[in-house]
Protein backbone atom coordinates (compact mmCIF):
# COMPACT_ATOMS: atom_id res chain seq x y z
CA UNK A 1 0.00 0.00 0.00
CA UNK A 2 2.81 2.41 0.94
CA UNK A 3 4.57 1.72 -2.37
CA UNK A 4 1.33 2.42 -4.25
CA UNK A 5 0.94 5.77 -2.50
CA UNK A 6 4.49 6.79 -3.42
CA UNK A 7 3.97 5.80 -7.06
CA UNK A 8 0.67 7.65 -7.26
CA UNK A 9 2.35 10.71 -5.74
CA UNK A 10 5.07 10.61 -8.37
CA UNK A 11 2.50 10.16 -11.12
CA UNK A 12 0.63 13.16 -9.74
CA UNK A 13 3.71 15.23 -10.46
CA UNK A 14 3.54 14.45 -14.16
CA UNK A 15 -0.23 14.94 -14.27
CA UNK A 16 0.21 18.44 -12.84
CA UNK A 17 3.06 19.23 -15.19
CA UNK A 18 2.83 22.76 -16.55
CA UNK A 19 3.18 23.17 -20.29
CA UNK A 20 4.41 26.72 -19.84
CA UNK A 21 8.09 26.52 -20.73
CA UNK A 22 8.83 30.21 -21.10
CA UNK A 23 12.33 31.09 -19.99
CA UNK A 24 12.71 33.13 -16.85
CA UNK A 25 14.04 36.60 -17.51
CA UNK A 26 16.80 35.90 -15.00
CA UNK A 27 17.95 32.75 -16.79
CA UNK A 28 21.72 32.46 -16.71
CA UNK A 29 22.28 29.00 -18.15
CA UNK A 30 20.78 26.59 -20.65
CA UNK A 31 21.72 22.95 -20.51
CA UNK A 32 20.90 19.56 -21.96
CA UNK A 33 20.20 16.50 -19.85
CA UNK A 34 20.47 13.18 -21.65
CA UNK A 35 19.83 9.65 -20.49
CA UNK A 36 21.26 6.43 -21.91
CA UNK A 37 19.45 3.67 -20.04
CA UNK A 38 19.62 -0.06 -20.76
CA UNK A 39 16.30 -1.96 -20.75
CA UNK A 40 14.37 1.30 -21.00
CA UNK A 41 11.13 0.70 -22.89
CA UNK A 42 9.81 3.19 -25.43
CA UNK A 43 7.17 5.81 -24.61
CA UNK A 44 7.74 5.92 -20.85
CA UNK A 45 7.21 9.37 -19.35
CA UNK A 46 10.35 11.10 -18.06
CA UNK A 47 9.71 14.06 -15.74
CA UNK A 48 12.26 16.52 -14.35
CA UNK A 49 11.16 18.07 -11.06
CA UNK A 50 12.85 20.88 -9.17
CA UNK A 51 12.99 20.09 -5.47
CA UNK A 52 11.58 22.85 -3.30
CA UNK A 53 11.61 22.97 0.50
CA UNK A 54 8.24 24.75 0.31
CA UNK A 55 6.65 21.92 -1.66
CA UNK A 56 7.11 18.23 -0.79
CA UNK A 57 6.48 17.09 -4.38
CA UNK A 58 8.63 19.77 -5.95
CA UNK A 59 7.82 21.71 -9.10
CA UNK A 60 7.72 19.96 -12.48
CA UNK A 61 10.01 21.67 -14.98
CA UNK A 62 9.90 19.58 -18.14
CA UNK A 63 8.94 16.14 -19.47
CA UNK A 64 9.57 13.92 -22.46
CA UNK A 65 9.10 10.33 -23.66
CA UNK A 66 11.76 7.64 -23.88
CA UNK A 67 12.80 6.22 -27.26
CA UNK A 68 15.38 3.55 -28.11
CA UNK A 69 16.74 3.55 -24.58
CA UNK A 70 17.30 7.29 -24.62
CA UNK A 71 15.71 10.50 -23.39
CA UNK A 72 16.69 14.14 -23.64
CA UNK A 73 15.58 17.30 -21.85
CA UNK A 74 16.64 20.88 -22.55
CA UNK A 75 16.11 23.34 -19.72
CA UNK A 76 17.02 26.82 -18.52
CA UNK A 77 18.10 27.36 -14.92
CA UNK A 78 18.84 30.56 -13.05
CA UNK A 79 20.46 29.08 -9.94
CA UNK A 80 22.06 25.81 -8.83
CA UNK A 81 19.29 23.57 -7.49
CA UNK A 82 18.45 19.97 -6.65
CA UNK A 83 16.22 18.08 -9.06
CA UNK A 84 14.53 14.71 -9.20
CA UNK A 85 14.20 12.84 -12.47
CA UNK A 86 11.41 10.28 -12.63
CA UNK A 87 10.68 7.60 -15.23
CA UNK A 88 7.02 6.57 -15.05
CA UNK A 89 5.54 3.40 -16.50
CA UNK A 90 1.82 4.10 -16.27
CA UNK A 91 0.78 0.72 -17.61
CA UNK A 92 2.56 -1.22 -14.87
CA UNK A 93 2.26 1.51 -12.18
CA UNK A 94 6.04 1.68 -11.73
CA UNK A 95 8.09 4.81 -11.10
CA UNK A 96 11.90 5.01 -11.01
CA UNK A 97 13.70 8.07 -9.69
CA UNK A 98 17.11 9.58 -9.15
CA UNK A 99 18.34 12.86 -7.66
CA UNK A 100 20.84 15.31 -9.09
CA UNK A 101 22.03 18.89 -8.83
CA UNK A 102 22.05 21.11 -11.90
CA UNK A 103 24.23 24.17 -12.29
CA UNK A 104 26.28 24.80 -15.44
CA UNK A 105 27.05 22.42 -18.27
CA UNK A 106 25.32 19.46 -19.86
CA UNK A 107 24.53 16.34 -17.83
CA UNK A 108 24.41 12.70 -18.86
CA UNK A 109 22.80 9.84 -16.97
CA UNK A 110 24.00 6.33 -17.80
CA UNK A 111 22.67 3.15 -16.25
CA UNK A 112 20.13 0.35 -16.27
CA UNK A 113 16.38 0.91 -15.97
CA UNK A 114 16.09 -1.82 -13.32
CA UNK A 115 18.61 0.03 -11.15
CA UNK A 116 17.89 3.60 -12.25
CA UNK A 117 18.20 4.88 -8.68
CA UNK A 118 21.94 4.13 -8.90
CA UNK A 119 22.54 5.31 -12.47
CA UNK A 120 25.80 7.22 -13.00
CA UNK A 121 25.37 10.99 -13.31
CA UNK A 122 28.16 12.71 -15.25
CA UNK A 123 28.93 16.42 -15.50
CA UNK A 124 27.71 17.63 -12.09
CA UNK A 125 30.26 18.30 -9.35
CA UNK A 126 27.44 19.30 -7.02
CA UNK A 127 25.78 15.91 -7.51
CA UNK A 128 29.09 14.17 -6.77
CA UNK A 129 29.40 16.20 -3.58
CA UNK A 130 25.81 15.42 -2.56
CA UNK A 131 26.22 11.69 -3.12
CA UNK A 132 29.48 11.65 -1.10
CA UNK A 133 27.69 13.40 1.75
CA UNK A 134 24.73 11.01 1.62
CA UNK A 135 27.08 8.04 1.56
CA UNK A 136 28.14 8.91 5.10
CA UNK A 137 24.68 8.00 6.36
CA UNK A 138 24.68 4.82 4.28
CA UNK A 139 28.02 3.75 5.73
CA UNK A 140 26.85 4.17 9.31
CA UNK A 141 23.54 2.46 8.56
CA UNK A 142 25.39 -0.54 7.15
CA UNK A 143 27.63 -0.68 10.22
CA UNK A 144 24.62 -0.73 12.51
CA UNK A 145 22.88 -3.42 10.44
CA UNK A 146 25.97 -5.59 10.75
CA UNK A 147 26.02 -5.07 14.52
CA UNK A 148 29.35 -3.24 14.42
CA UNK A 149 27.94 -0.22 16.24
CA UNK A 150 24.89 0.43 18.42
CA UNK A 151 22.24 3.10 17.79
CA UNK A 152 23.89 5.63 20.11
CA UNK A 153 27.22 5.40 18.31
CA UNK A 154 25.42 5.41 14.96
CA UNK A 155 23.80 8.76 15.79
CA UNK A 156 26.91 10.29 17.30
CA UNK A 157 29.28 9.08 14.59
CA UNK A 158 27.03 10.09 11.71
CA UNK A 159 26.40 13.51 13.23
CA UNK A 160 30.09 14.26 13.73
CA UNK A 161 31.27 12.92 10.36
CA UNK A 162 28.60 14.72 8.36
CA UNK A 163 29.25 18.00 10.17
CA UNK A 164 33.00 17.59 9.64
CA UNK A 165 32.40 16.97 5.92
CA UNK A 166 30.34 20.15 5.59
CA UNK A 167 32.96 22.30 7.31
CA UNK A 168 35.63 20.87 5.00
CA UNK A 169 33.47 21.59 1.92
CA UNK A 170 31.55 24.74 2.90
CA UNK A 171 31.26 27.20 0.03
CA UNK A 172 28.59 25.58 -2.14
CA UNK A 173 24.80 25.26 -2.22
CA UNK A 174 24.81 21.51 -1.44
CA UNK A 175 26.71 21.93 1.82
CA UNK A 176 24.73 25.03 2.77
CA UNK A 177 21.42 23.24 2.20
CA UNK A 178 22.48 20.26 4.33
CA UNK A 179 24.02 22.46 7.01
CA UNK A 180 20.64 24.04 7.72
CA UNK A 181 19.62 20.71 9.24
CA UNK A 182 22.15 21.25 12.03
CA UNK A 183 21.07 24.70 13.17
CA UNK A 184 19.20 23.39 16.21
CA UNK A 185 22.05 21.19 17.36
CA UNK A 186 25.27 23.20 17.25
CA UNK A 187 26.53 26.39 18.87
CA UNK A 188 25.92 29.91 17.67
CA UNK A 189 29.67 30.31 17.13
CA UNK A 190 29.71 27.27 14.82
CA UNK A 191 26.76 28.66 12.84
CA UNK A 192 28.54 31.99 12.42
CA UNK A 193 31.80 30.28 11.44
CA UNK A 194 30.14 28.29 8.67
CA UNK A 195 28.32 31.41 7.44
CA UNK A 196 31.64 33.27 7.26
CA UNK A 197 32.95 30.61 4.86
CA UNK A 198 30.24 31.40 2.27
CA UNK A 199 30.75 33.82 -0.60
CA UNK A 200 28.47 36.84 -1.03
CA UNK A 201 26.10 35.06 -3.43
CA UNK A 202 25.49 32.21 -1.00
CA UNK A 203 25.19 34.52 2.00
CA UNK A 204 22.49 36.49 0.18
CA UNK A 205 20.66 33.40 -1.10
CA UNK A 206 17.42 32.12 0.46
CA UNK A 207 19.35 29.45 2.38
CA UNK A 208 22.09 31.89 3.36
CA UNK A 209 19.54 34.24 4.84
CA UNK A 210 17.91 31.32 6.67
CA UNK A 211 21.29 30.40 8.16
CA UNK A 212 21.94 33.98 9.23
CA UNK A 213 18.50 34.12 10.83
CA UNK A 214 19.33 30.97 12.81
CA UNK A 215 22.00 32.77 14.83
CA UNK A 216 20.62 36.32 14.77
CA UNK A 217 16.93 35.79 15.53
CA UNK A 218 15.76 35.06 19.06
CA UNK A 219 14.33 31.55 19.44
CA UNK A 220 11.72 30.12 21.76
CA UNK A 221 12.82 27.89 24.60
CA UNK A 222 10.76 25.27 26.37
CA UNK A 223 9.75 26.64 29.77
CA UNK A 224 10.02 30.25 28.59
CA UNK A 225 7.35 32.69 27.31
CA UNK A 226 6.23 32.40 23.70
CA UNK A 227 7.47 34.80 21.04
CA UNK A 228 4.53 36.70 19.65
CA UNK A 229 3.34 36.00 16.10
CA UNK A 230 1.45 38.38 13.86
CA UNK A 231 -0.14 36.95 10.70
CA UNK A 232 -3.33 37.04 8.66
CA UNK A 233 -6.22 34.62 8.42
CA UNK A 234 -7.88 33.68 5.14
CA UNK A 235 -10.21 36.67 5.38
CA UNK A 236 -7.24 39.03 5.63
CA UNK A 237 -7.72 39.81 9.32
CA UNK A 238 -4.57 40.38 11.35
CA UNK A 239 -4.24 37.87 14.19
CA UNK A 240 -1.69 37.80 17.00
CA UNK A 241 -0.72 34.87 19.18
CA UNK A 242 -0.88 37.23 22.16
CA UNK A 243 -4.61 37.76 21.46
CA UNK A 244 -5.16 34.34 23.07
CA UNK A 245 -2.97 34.64 26.15
CA UNK A 246 -4.88 33.24 29.11
CA UNK A 247 -5.89 30.13 27.18
CA UNK A 248 -4.09 26.84 26.68
CA UNK A 249 -2.90 27.04 23.08
CA UNK A 250 -1.97 24.38 20.57
CA UNK A 251 0.21 26.16 18.00
CA UNK A 252 0.66 23.87 15.01
CA UNK A 253 2.89 24.40 11.97
CA UNK A 254 1.63 22.70 8.80
CA UNK A 255 1.61 22.90 4.99
CA UNK A 256 -0.37 21.71 1.99
CA UNK A 257 2.43 19.31 0.95
CA UNK A 258 2.59 17.60 4.38
CA UNK A 259 0.59 14.33 4.36
CA UNK A 260 0.59 13.86 8.13
CA UNK A 261 -0.48 17.47 8.63
CA UNK A 262 -3.70 16.66 6.77
CA UNK A 263 -4.22 13.55 8.89
CA UNK A 264 -3.84 15.60 12.03
CA UNK A 265 -6.13 18.36 10.74
CA UNK A 266 -8.83 15.88 9.80
CA UNK A 267 -8.55 13.38 12.66
CA UNK A 268 -7.03 14.86 15.80
CA UNK A 269 -7.78 18.56 15.92
CA UNK A 270 -11.58 18.26 15.46
CA UNK A 271 -11.62 15.72 18.28
CA UNK A 272 -9.54 17.97 20.57
CA UNK A 273 -11.69 20.99 19.72
CA UNK A 274 -14.82 19.09 20.73
CA UNK A 275 -13.37 17.43 23.83
CA UNK A 276 -12.04 20.64 25.37
CA UNK A 277 -14.78 23.01 24.19
CA UNK A 278 -15.67 23.90 27.78
CA UNK A 279 -12.05 24.64 28.71
CA UNK A 280 -9.93 27.73 28.07
CA UNK A 281 -8.43 26.10 25.02
CA UNK A 282 -7.76 27.05 21.42
CA UNK A 283 -6.02 25.58 18.37
CA UNK A 284 -3.98 27.85 16.09
CA UNK A 285 -2.75 26.45 12.80
CA UNK A 286 0.14 28.31 11.18
CA UNK A 287 0.60 27.47 7.49
CA UNK A 288 4.04 27.64 5.92
CA UNK A 289 2.60 27.67 2.41
CA UNK A 290 3.44 30.42 -0.09
CA UNK A 291 0.32 30.51 -2.25
CA UNK A 292 -2.94 31.73 -0.72
CA UNK A 293 -5.10 29.74 -3.14
CA UNK A 294 -3.30 26.52 -2.19
CA UNK A 295 -3.60 27.35 1.50
CA UNK A 296 -7.31 28.16 1.17
CA UNK A 297 -8.08 25.06 -0.90
CA UNK A 298 -6.22 22.81 1.53
CA UNK A 299 -7.88 24.42 4.55
CA UNK A 300 -11.33 23.81 3.08
CA UNK A 301 -10.47 20.21 2.23
CA UNK A 302 -9.37 19.63 5.83
CA UNK A 303 -12.47 21.45 7.19
CA UNK A 304 -10.36 23.75 9.36
CA UNK A 305 -12.79 25.76 11.49
CA UNK A 306 -10.33 26.96 14.13
CA UNK A 307 -7.80 29.81 14.01
CA UNK A 308 -5.84 29.41 10.78
CA UNK A 309 -3.14 31.96 9.92
CA UNK A 310 -0.09 32.46 7.71
CA UNK A 311 2.39 35.01 6.40
CA UNK A 312 2.76 32.97 3.17
CA UNK A 313 6.55 33.09 3.34
CA UNK A 314 7.24 29.38 3.24
CA UNK A 315 9.72 27.57 5.43
CA UNK A 316 12.07 30.57 5.24
CA UNK A 317 9.57 32.55 7.32
CA UNK A 318 11.10 34.31 10.32
CA UNK A 319 8.44 32.70 12.53
CA UNK A 320 9.60 29.22 11.46
CA UNK A 321 13.14 30.13 12.55
CA UNK A 322 11.96 31.62 15.82
CA UNK A 323 10.13 28.41 16.69
CA UNK A 324 12.89 26.13 15.39
CA UNK A 325 10.55 24.17 13.11
CA UNK A 326 12.27 21.67 10.82
CA UNK A 327 9.73 18.83 10.83
CA UNK A 328 6.10 19.03 9.74
CA UNK A 329 3.78 19.00 11.47
CA UNK A 330 5.30 20.45 14.63
CA UNK A 331 2.99 21.36 17.51
CA UNK A 332 3.61 23.48 20.59
CA UNK A 333 1.60 23.53 23.80
CA UNK A 334 1.47 26.96 25.44
CA UNK A 335 -0.04 27.29 28.92
CA UNK A 336 -2.37 29.99 30.23
CA UNK A 337 0.57 32.09 31.40
CA UNK A 338 2.02 32.15 27.90
CA UNK A 339 4.81 29.69 28.68
CA UNK A 340 5.84 27.16 26.03
CA UNK A 341 5.67 23.84 27.86
CA UNK A 342 5.96 21.24 25.10
CA UNK A 343 7.15 20.76 21.52
CA UNK A 344 6.03 17.74 19.50
CA UNK A 345 7.61 16.87 16.15
CA UNK A 346 5.46 14.94 13.70
CA UNK A 347 1.99 13.51 14.26
CA UNK A 348 1.81 10.91 16.98
CA UNK A 349 -1.73 9.73 17.60
CA UNK A 350 -3.13 10.81 21.01
CA UNK A 351 0.14 12.45 22.12
CA UNK A 352 -1.35 15.95 22.34
CA UNK A 353 -4.52 14.63 23.97
CA UNK A 354 -2.50 12.87 26.68
CA UNK A 355 -0.68 16.09 27.56
CA UNK A 356 -3.86 18.18 27.47
CA UNK A 357 -5.64 15.74 29.80
CA UNK A 358 -2.87 16.33 32.32
CA UNK A 359 -3.20 20.10 32.01
CA UNK A 360 -6.97 20.05 32.41
CA UNK A 361 -6.80 17.29 35.04
CA UNK A 362 -8.98 14.92 33.06
CA UNK A 363 -8.72 11.29 34.18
Amino acid sequence: MKKTIIILSLILISCNFSQDKKSNSNTVNSLKLTGTIENLKDSLTVVLTKMDSRNFYGKSIDSTLSLNGLFELKIDINEPSEYMIIIIDYKNMVAKRNYLWLDKGDISIIGNYDDFENAKINGSKLTDLSKTYNQISENFSNQMKKGEIDYKNYQKGMFNERLDFLFKNPNNIVSLTNFLGFTDNISKDSLQLFYSKLDNNLQNSKNGIALKNSFEIERIKIGKPFIDISAKDLEGNNVKLSDFKGKVIILDFWAIWCHYCHEQNQEEFPRLKEKYKNEDFIIISYSVDVDKKDWEKSSKADNIDWVNISNLRGVSDKVVTQYGVQVYPTSFIIDKDGKVINKMKGYEHNALETELDKIFDIK
